[in-house]
């Protein structure tokens, strides 16, 4: 290989491997935010989450890879066409032609990579993980049962516990409820319980003591089943299926071989996956094949202008693959030739701007506007720097008087309006210029690359269900408002480290720090303006945020096929009376009051109703059934204040024995005072909800019984989030002095990897906390203190 190819290779290997990061950093964060979830609850062997997050990076980079082709040979080419290198090879007799070597190579090299990933590395690493996760929740299903909380996991099943030791292996307190498929009730309850996980078989083992069983059947009210026991032994399987069952594969994870030989009603699903992991790889050299005219053409916007256009050609991409994808499904197209639609539309533009690389001289539209901007901005400075002298003139002049009549001497004054005092200067203006430039641009294209990740997520959905275009266009439109919210901060961090890492390439630092200008002076504008992105991010999130995620999650919905407005759930079948579901809970004596269960089939709040009403009332002390009430039916009588059940039956029970039985066609019990509007809750995510909503809606669950940790944890989120801004400027500006001659480029690297840390930890807190092994507080807000003394210890150790 000549030296010019090795030179070429590498300016494209620099700027490839910034878009693998990114692109990688894009897909890889949802998967390891959902992964840490189970991470925390591990407690076997390190081997295993090792190979966790090790099974989930082919199928990442079997997107990644064909993207950082074409952001290598853009921005690669953009750069050498932008130094005039491409003119000057050009003149020494190097066409368009002699390019191709080097870039064929490059391209050649990933295509394999991403064909390793897609036909090997890819299904065996979506199996591998799939199975780490179900091993992982079976053998930690015990730890993941939460203190009185109702937990439906379990199939067929609904377990309470009243206390959990510290080791997850006693409970005291449970509450067991298998409904059958012939509406036969069996309730179980102990006293105590010693719990041992089956890793291999993926049951809980439990040892009850001091318990009972209940049998119940509809068709035979009159019979009632009841044994108390001492000790009793009881399995519950964590999952649906057969002991010892293997995964049956999914198409992403089936060999290419059986892909090929399927018949039946999922030949053309297995087709289409046949096709799409041949297309990927294909989408190397495709987007090599365009990226050469689209690069080598004169610009003066360097890797900018490469950046922005290779997320237009990515967005065009994959919006041409997901309609053939969906032609393909739907039998209008073949496989091969929907899958490879996009594939063979960039290859066509990139064949028709081939010519185009001889006339190197013509900029294009997108050039000639970036030039405008720049020349603009090279004005400004020029205009600038001719009305300085004649201002400082002045200004000496003027102090120079003072400094007659016994005054401060006028070089003191002057040297502080140059380069300390008032607030803001033109250094001021020139750097949050430059900052948010980079940071609109930046947000711009993490926003659309998640946008794109999610679009191609969601295009089976779309093309299954028929989603119309603008229930999608409307999606995306509400999705950017919470891209917005999550990626500011992000976008923050890197912009910080490519302007003043842009700065310090250029030596513009150098001359400041040599005119008496600090750079703590420097970085006050910027820590202001990330004081700021704070504010805003939490007024957004208490103002327009939750009604946005409201509507993108209702959209998402209709895309998936459910029904509209799935966080809207009234008929929870199982819930907590409002009071005595605490031990502490009693009366005016001091007994403790009964805690009540209620379980319906049906509820419906607008006529104020229930089907199939079962209500428990147990003994906090010794967690045993005192009463059991049931009714067909029941409403709510507003002028009694009480609920009016109807054909049903009241059991009263003492020492293991029914002590009272009494049937009524019509019935009103004074205990059961729990109005409607207690049953009919919203069920929504954290995201759907501003602060004092959020704050509200844990304070009722937790009153019902159910699990708050987690959504505790989004509670105190929601204002240490925004504050991570200024405190990652503030971490990103000594760093961005380490970034030195790199400038953008080493920028925006480092800023990648700073955010994935931040991310990694983040989700690591927060999944403690959302399993009670950390505070809520702690959880949420750990992730700021550590990022903040580590960007207080490198801001006051940098040299100013």
């Amino acid at each position: 290989m000549r030296i010019i190819d090795r030179y070429i290779c590498l300016e494209i290997l620099s700027a490839a491997f910034l878009g693998l990061v990114i692109c990688t950093f894009v897909f890889f964060v949802p998967q390891l935010v959902q992964m840490m979830g189970l991470v925390v609850r591990q407690t076997g062997a390190p081997w295993e989450v090792v190979r966790l997050f090790a099974s989930a990076f082919p199928g990442v980079l079997s997107f990644s890879l064909p993207i950082s082709v074409l952001v290598g040979v853009l921005i690669g080419l953009g750069r050498m066409s932008a130094d005039s290198e491409l003119i000057a090879m050009n003149a020494l007799g190097m066409g368009w032609r002699r390019l191709l070597v080097p870039i064929s190579a490059f391209a050649i090299m990933a295509c394999g990579a991403t064909l390793a990933m897609t036909l090997w590395l890819g299904p065996v690493s979506i199996h591998t993980m799939r199975g780490i996760e179900e091993h992982m929740r079976a053998s930690e299903a015990s730890s993941e049962v939460q203190p009185r909380v109702f937990d439906e996991r379990y199939p067929n099943l609904v377990l309470y516990v009243q206390d959990v030791s510290a080791a997850a292996t006693q409970w005291r307190g449970v509450f067991l409820a298998e409904i059958g498929a012939d509406d036969v009730s069996h309730l179980t309850l102990a006293d105590k319980a010693i719990v041992i996980a089956d890793r291999a078989q993926g049951k809980l083992e439990l040892h009850l003591r001091d318990g009972s069983v209940h049998d119940y059947s509809l068709q035979d009210p009159n019979h009632y089943g009841l044994s108390a026991f001492a000790q009793r032994d009881l399995s519950v399987a964590v999952h649906e299926g057969q002991e010892g069952e293997v995964l049956e594969l999914t198409d992403a994870e089936r060999s290419m071989a059986s892909l090929r030989q399927q018949h039946g009603p999922n030949e053309r699903e297995a087709q289409v996956e046949f096709q799409r992991r041949l297309a990927f790889p294909g989408a190397c050299l495709a987007f090599a094949f365009i990226a050469l005219p689209v690069g080598s053409q004169p610009r003066r916007g360097g890797r900018t202008s490469g950046f922005l256009t290779a997320v237009a050609i990515v967005c065009g991409y994959y919006l041409v693959f997901t309609v053939g994808a969906g032609f393909a499904r739907e039998g209008k197209l073949p496989a091969w030739a929907g899958i490879w639609a996009a594939n063979i539309a960039i290859s066509a533009i990139g064949l028709a701007l081939l010519p185009r690389i001889e006339r190197m001289h013509d900029e294009g539209r997108l050039s000639h506007a970036l030039a405008r901007w720049t020349d603009w901005h090279h004005w400004k400075i020029a205009r600038h720097a001719r009305l300085e002298p004649a201002s400082a003139e002045k200004k000496i002049e003027a102090t120079s008087t003072v400094a007659e009549k016994g005054g401060r001497s006028a070089f003191d004054v002057t040297r502080k309006k140059r380069t300390g005092g008032g607030f803001p200067q033109f250094l001021d203006f020139y750097l949050l210029r430059n900052f948010l430039f980079y940071f609109a641009l930046l947000l711009v294209g993490f926003v659309l690359l998640f946008e794109v990740f999610t679009f191609f997520d969601l295009l089976n959905d779309i093309a299954r269900h028929r989603t119309g275009l603008m229930d999608i266009v409307n999606y995306f439109r509400y999705l950017c408002c919470y891209l917005f919210y999550q990626l500011a901060p992000l976008a923050c961090l890197v912009a910080i480290l490519v302007t003043l890492g842009v700065m310090a390439k250029n030596n513009e630092l150098v001359a400041f720090k040599a005119a008496g200008v600090s750079l703590y002076r420097i970085a006050l504008p910027l820590l202001m303006i990330g004081i700021i992105f704070a504010v805003v991010l939490v007024i957004l999130d208490d103002t327009y945020l939750p009604y946005a995620n409201q509507r993108q999650n209702e959209l998402r919905n209709i895309i998936k096929g459910r029904p509209a407005q799935t966080y809207f759930r009234p008929g929870r079948q199982w819930i907590f009376g409002n009071t005595g579901n605490d031990p502490a809970d009693g009366n005016a004596h001091g007994n403790p009051l009964a805690a009540k269960i209620y379980n319906y089939r049906f509820f419906d709040p607008d006529r104020q109703l229930f089907g199939d009403l079962s209500v428990y009332e147990l003994d906090p002390r010794t967690f045993s059934l005192r009463r059991r009430v049931y009714a067909a039916r029941a409403h709510w009588e507003p002028l009694q204040n009480a609920w009016i059940l109807e054909s049903g039956w009241v059991r009263d029970f003492q020492d293991g024995r029914v002590s009272a039985y009494f049937p009524f066609p019509v019935y009103e019990l004074p205990e059961l005072d729990e109005p409607p509007a207690y049953f009919h809750r919203e069920v929504r995510q954290a995201f759907q909800m501003n602060w004092w909503q959020l704050r509200n809606y844990i304070v009722t669950l937790r009153q019902a019984g159910f699990d708050v940790a987690a959504l505790s944890v989004q509670l105190q989120k929601k204002i240490s989030f925004p504050l991570i801004a200024p405190i990652i400027i503030m971490l990103a500006i000594p760093f961005s002095i380490l970034v030195g001659t790199r400038g953008a480029l080493g920028g925006v690297v480092v800023g990648v990897g700073l955010g994935v840390v931040y991310w990694a930890v983040s989700a690591l807190f927060e999944a403690m906390g959302a399993v009670g092994q950390l505070p809520a507080l702690m959880a949420a807000w750990s992730p700021d203190v550590i990022f903040l003394f580590l960007g207080l210890y490198f801001f006051l150790k940098m040299p100013t």
